[in-house]
């Protein structure tokens, strides 16, 4: 008997062409790939405030933009006032409108004042990217803006996570902690999805020796130390980073206030077609995080054939092996990832075999059709 369409709900603050993170190209990529499979697919996500409600088309999409009051703006609680503007605006339509789905989809702490609705729990599905609290860990004793939403969101969270009928996990590495902190029998792992070239784009000679970062520049990222261990790299090696995020003037400063110049370089934000194209000129993607709980951009580089260097982190250990498809270093040596640099630049054929053994892993464990067959089927269990 042929499955029933589903009509689904995803809920996520912003998409990928406002916002480029890891959660934003997860729900993009995971809802072209559910029209794919013949589902109907809405996302309700966030607009400008002084516009109405619009509702529009793309690649097959339904995307519905809620005007939300821009809490960003209240400087001392922007963090908890951006959250809690976008959820409250999301509970209400949801409240008006869920009848019409068969299935509500959460995404992050998008949608996380859902677990108030009852008549919704039954088919409301949360997929957990990180948690608060681990999150929050780097936020400085005096950052009150940091500390409160950390306080507020975290109680928020644990509420979603236990009223959903289904909570998804993106690696092994979350759902321990998850486990460790809520009763959720209800859990199950499906990573992040990527898309990747049929073919390997054409990787010049002069890549040796350049590496590259991307993501948002925050602390959790672990590039002030990395930044400071370059002032003490071989002159051959280069790195470039690539975002955005409140630590790019520190980042800005501490590269003039080195000499770094010449071997550190600020991109700033770049679009996710840009990211894609510039990989193929780098030697490697450098990933020196305190905290991930899957780190989508490795696999992201994988998938074009790029070798990985990366802090040695459970939720990392899940995509990358050592020596396969990528280094792993100590997360509280920071010259480690400067050594492990000048080993990838100085054997460019063994970079480029861990890089083809990426992508092998990435084809068989990471492609958004698996993904998307994984999330179905969950919804599936929870529609019945």
């Amino acid at each position: 008997m042929k499955a029933k369409t589903l009509n689904i709900l995803l809920i996520c603050k912003s998409l990928p062409w406002k916002f480029k993170g890891g959660i934003q190209t997860h729900v993009w990529e995971l809802s072209q790939s559910l029209v794919s499979k013949g589902h109907q697919v809405t996302v309700l996500t966030g607009g400008p405030f002084k516009a109405v409600e619009r509702s529009f088309d793309k690649a097959g999409v339904n995307i519905i933009e809620l005007p939300f009051f821009p809490g960003r703006y209240i400087k001392p609680v922007s963090m908890l006032a951006e959250e809690l503007s976008f959820n409250l605006t999301a509970r209400r339509w949801v409240k008006h409108h869920h009848a019409y789905f068969d299935v509500v989809h959460a995404q992050g702490r998008s949608g996380y004042l859902l677990h108030s609705l009852k008549s919704v729990r039954s088919k409301l599905i949360t997929t957990v990217h990180g948690l608060i609290a681990r999150e929050s860990n780097n936020a400085r004793w005096y950052n009150l803006n940091a500390r409160l939403h950390a306080l507020l969101s975290r109680r928020i969270e644990k509420k979603l996570i236990e009223a959903s009928g289904q909570c998804l996990a993106v690696s092994e590495d979350l759902k321990g902690d998850l486990n460790k902190q809520y009763d959720q029998p209800k859990l199950k792992v499906i990573p992040n999805g990527v898309r990747f070239p049929s073919k390997l784009p054409y990787q010049p000679e002069n890549v040796h020796g350049r590496f590259l970062f991307v993501g948002r520049l925050h602390p959790i990222k672990g590039l002030i130390p990395l930044v400071k261990a370059m002032a003490h790299a071989p002159s051959s090696v280069c790195l470039d980073i690539m975002g955005d995020g409140p630590q790019f003037a520190e980042l800005k400063r501490l590269i003039e206030k080195l000499n770094l110049e010449k071997k550190v370089r600020l991109l700033g934000e770049h679009s996710n077609e840009k990211v894609k194209e510039s990989l193929p000129f780098y030697q490697a993607l450098i990933l020196p995080s305190h905290y991930e709980t899957q780190g989508i951009v490795l696999i992201e580089a994988n998938a074009q054939g790029i070798p990985v260097i990366a802090s040695d982190l459970p939720a990392i250990r899940e995509s990358v092996i050592h020596g396969e498809n990528g280094l792993l270093c100590p997360t509280n040596k920071p010259h480690s990832f400067i050594e492990a640099m000048d080993y990838i630049a100085k054997r460019p054929a063994e970079a480029h075999r861990m890089g083809l053994a990426g992508r092998k892993r990435v084809i068989e464990h990471y492609s958004w059709d698996s993904i998307a067959l994984q999330t179905i089927a969950s919804y599936y269990k929870l529609a019945g």
